[in-house]
């Protein structure tokens, strides 16, 4: 129920954020945090080529056929350019949605109470990655695919089953965009080798392959070393009290992000929190959004302290940990726009809410649900407000 719901949630969202015909959302890019849901648009429904195919290689092979054919239903009742859009976001709010009811299902599988899921996937229906996770474009399908392959080797028996489910994550996920490859590369490593002597074994040799790889197309590919070099911020390294401020948007901002800003440039206006390459500003937070943003902190700190001291779950923090960890540092190097990436971990942090939640009472999720959702809801009434202010 909670699956399908998110289906319909999806769709309204991306319609609420005007990816509807006719809309400046679906005639150029960066209209809201950067993202290029139009492009994406032209080439599922469309022939247009990308020449991103290095970075999403599946995108056209794997993704263009599910959005024609929902295009081709759609277009029973709506006129041809409403149907290609409408049939765009279908796939992504469908492909979104499953990885909600995986998540879902572990949750009740853990033993979270029936009104506490409500509870939290409210929550996570109203997270403002979700502004960007609801457009036709691959962030809410790699959001997905992502919740998939986190709760699947829990559910399933067996390293076999584990692994080649693993196998073909790892092909889905990182077909669609390259660096969410190693997400179930790392659950391969945790579930496939089960000793310490084997798991250095292959990071020994895994790593060194890995970074030949990547250097092989840096130099050679365009492609690659335009996405670099393009974006590349070295933030981490260049501004250390920056980047822990944006290592703390990546673990709120996802959730409870703050009052959007607009860059306003004629022709090429957007909603943004980094306008015109602008770093953010934890000063953002004013009022209920500050309030909500400290509740969703408490919230998944206190999961993640619960979960770490429980036996039965512990062994399945570490990967959704880890990847929080790791997109933390890649986004302190590497990227514009956090919050347009965040889709990528947001899932991340529920299922660490998930894991650790059942150890907290009703009353104490009741109590943290109140400011959580009233910010979130302001947030996302101030980012569709921002957008209406969008013309051309």
């Amino acid at each position: 129920m909670i699956g399908l719901a998110a289906v319909v949630w999806f769709m309204a969202l991306s319609g609420w954020m005007r990816s509807t015909a006719g809309s400046v959302m679906v005639k150029r890019q960066n209209v809201l945090f950067n993202a290029d849901s139009n492009l994406w648009i032209d080439r599922m429904i469309g022939n247009e080529r990308s020449p991103e195919q290095l970075i999403h290689p599946l995108e056209i092979i794997f993704w263009r056929a599910p959005c024609r054919a929902a295009q081709h239903v759609m277009a029973t009742f709506l006129s041809p350019e409403e149907a290609g859009i409408v049939g765009a976001r279908l796939v992504v709010a469908l492909v979104h949605a499953l990885g909600v009811g995986f998540l879902t299902f572990l949750a009740l599988r853990l033993g979270v109470k029936p009104l506490q899921c409500v509870l939290l996937f409210i929550i996570y229906f109203l997270f403002t990655s979700n502004c960007t996770a609801a457009l036709p474009e691959h962030f809410g399908i790699s959001n997905g695919l992502l919740s998939i392959a986190f709760v699947g080797p829990i559910l399933l028996t067996g390293v076999g089953a584990q692994t080649v489910f693993l196998l073909v994550m790892a092909l889905l996920c990182g077909g669609t965009t390259i660096t969410n490859v190693l997400y179930p590369l790392a659950a391969l490593w945790q579930y496939a080798f089960r000793t310490m002597r084997a798991r250095l074994t292959v990071l020994a040799v895994g790593i060194p392959i890995g970074l030949g790889i990547f250097l092989f197309l840096y130099l050679k590919s365009y492609t690659m070393h335009h996405f670099v070099g393009g974006y590349l911020t070295m933030r981490f390294i260049r501004d250390p009290f920056r980047a822990f401020i944006y290592a703390i948007y990546a673990i709120v901002a996802p959730a409870v992000g703050p009052t959007p800003r607009i860059m306003r440039e004629p022709g090429w206006d957007m909603v943004s929190y980094e306008p015109a390459h602008a770093v953010v500003r934890l000063s953002y937070y004013l009022g209920w959004q500050a309030i909500g943003a400290i509740a969703w902190i408490l919230l998944l700190f206190k999961c993640i302290s619960n979960s770490l001291h429980d036996d039965e779950v512990r062994p399945y923090v570490w990967l959704p940990l880890g990847w929080v960890a790791f997109s933390m540092i890649f986004h302190n190097f590497w990227g514009d726009e956090l919050v347009l990436f965040s889709p990528h971990w947001s899932w991340a942090l529920m299922a660490l809410v998930i894991l650790g939640v059942r150890k907290l009472s009703l009353k104490v999720v009741a109590i943290a649900f109140v400011p959580i959702v009233v910010s979130q809801i302001y947030t996302l009434i101030t980012i569709h407000s921002a957008l209406l202010t969008i013309t051309r």
